[in-house]
């Protein structure tokens, strides 16, 4: 087996175990010291076979997170190296952020915590301040 066979087997299993995004795969091949070309060489064959998909990625992410806002989950994709254009795409077929809010709002108060604390917490989870005052008025 070549040295490229040997790569290209670990680096697809470590592809198939998680979800990754261009970036965190392209720091994955770089941390293993091989040349530019091998690293573009094995890239070029995952995003072709469909294993590295920023755009799906972003996806299974946002339904992942059910509980954050659009300003925590565009921060946290950004992060990971997802572009601009991608994550607008992912969070416009996602769930609508305001009914989130919502739902969270509703059930805080119904275990009894007050508004303010309730607009803290969907501050801590990126939402922004226009679902969080929609969702505090829609509790009363």
């Amino acid at each position: 087996m070549s040295d490229y066979d040997e790569l290209r087997e670990k680096f697809f299993s470590f592809l198939l175990r998680r979800p990754c995004t261009h970036r965190q795969a392209h720091e994955y091949l770089s941390r293993m010291n091989i040349n530019d070309d091998m690293i573009d060489a094995l890239m070029n064959e995952a995003e072709s076979s469909g294993l590295i998909d920023d755009l799906t990625y972003a996806k299974l992410f946002a339904e992942g997170h059910l509980s954050w806002g659009n300003l925590k989950l565009t921060y946290e994709l950004s992060s990971r190296g997802i572009s601009r254009e991608n994550i607008n795409i992912a969070l416009d077929e996602f769930d609508d952020e305001v009914s989130r809010a919502c739902e969270l709002a509703d059930s805080w108060k119904n275990a009894c915590i007050d508004e303010r604390k309730i607009k803290y917490r969907l501050l801590g989870r990126g939402f922004t301040n226009k679902s969080i005052n929609y969702a505090v008025k829609a509790m009363y």
